[in-house]
């Protein structure tokens, strides 16, 4: 049965800007509405959750990966441009259980028509054979519903598996936690498909459930750009958040012998550190030297003051002190 809403093809790549127009069009576009588009290489973290405790901090930045909170719940994800995202919005309230079941129903359809025998599953999975090929989330705003999905159709697993595991730090956190589960790409049940030929089937099949597909009107483009750079592309959205947390990491040095940094979060900043082992020296300038600070290495190696770290456990550099912030 079709659903009358308006159709739209989202070429934008940008993670920050994609998020910032989906909560745009959820607010204040007119009418209902269905919307296809990608991501760039990003990881996608839930609105409750620790962004710490999900995903691998120094692997993300040292390969200059975005990390997008937003705003619907749920877990961490990661997105590339062989993953194609869906979004509807309904101008009413979808709270019940069975709603992600209803909102799926036309992707598992397409899905269907072309092959690939895909069911829902769960809380909010689309699963293939027992695997995972999508996940979904939804959230209201006042009488208007977002519900969203993403398609692993060729996704680099290998990427996906490093960025979303935290690594050897420890974190003890109240945020919501991911759930790991068996994934599998589309491709291997479309092996001679390309992902652009892919969206472009699904775009056709998606015809059936909404109108012809349209480019989304310039003003639409510029409301989220603001809010992208006012919000989703703002550290403080995307890292810090309302869930004190612990997080601790050690390493033997060379020249120093063991130094185990211990430090309590919030909102993503540093309340309080601890710096225990068996070095030389007085570990309490460098831990109040550390207090305040934004929980990330460029920031505490950009602040704290010269040769603290000299100065406070002997043998040991800075660069090898700021090393115990990566995983």
């Amino acid at each position: 049965m079709r659903i009358i809403m308006r159709f739209f093809i989202n070429t934008q790549t940008d993670p920050a800007f994609n998020l910032a127009l989906e909560e745009v069009l959820c607010r204040e576009f007119p009418e209902p509405l269905l919307m296809l588009w990608r991501n760039s290489s990003s990881v996608i973290v839930g609105k409750n959750q620790n962004t710490f405790a999900e995903v691998n901090a120094a692997f993300a930045e040292a390969n200059k990966i975005p990390v997008v909170r937003r705003m619907t719940g749920g877990g961490a994800v990661y997105h590339d441009l062989k993953n194609v995202n869906y979004s509807l919005i309904l101008h009413e309230r979808q709270p019940d259980s069975d709603s992600f079941a209803r909102f799926a129903r036309p992707v598992t359809s397409a899905l269907n028509k072309l092959g690939v025998p895909a069911a829902f599953s769960g809380r909010n999975d689309i699963l293939v054979e027992d695997r995972k090929i999508s996940g979904s989330a939804q959230c209201c705003i006042k009488n208007r519903t977002l519900f969203h999905g993403t398609l692993l159709f060729d996704t680099d697993m290998e990427m996906l598996e490093k960025l979303l595991t935290p690594g050897k730090l420890k974190m003890e956190s109240k945020g919501v936690k991911s759930v790991r589960s068996r994934v599998a790409n589309l491709k291997e049940f479309l092996p001679e498909m390309k992902v652009e030929t892919f969206m472009e089937q699904l775009r056709q099949e998606l015809q059936f459930f909404a109108g012809t597909p349209e480019d989304l009107p310039d003003e639409w483009n510029a409301k989220a750009e603001h809010l992208a750079s006012e919000k989703y592309r703002q550290w403080t959205w995307n890292w810090g958040n309302v869930f004190p947390c612990q997080w601790e990491n050690s390493a033997r040095f060379p020249g120093a012998g063991i130094v185990e940094l211990k430090i309590r979060l919030l909102n993503g900043r540093i309340e309080e550190a601890k710096i225990t082992g068996d070095f030389f020296g007085d570990a309490a300038p460098l831990e109040k030297a550390l207090g305040g600070q934004l929980f990330r290495r460029s920031d505490v190696g950009a602040n704290l003051p010269e040769n603290t770290v000299e100065k406070s456990i002997r043998g040991l550099s800075k660069d090898e002190f700021l090393s115990l912030f990566e995983s």
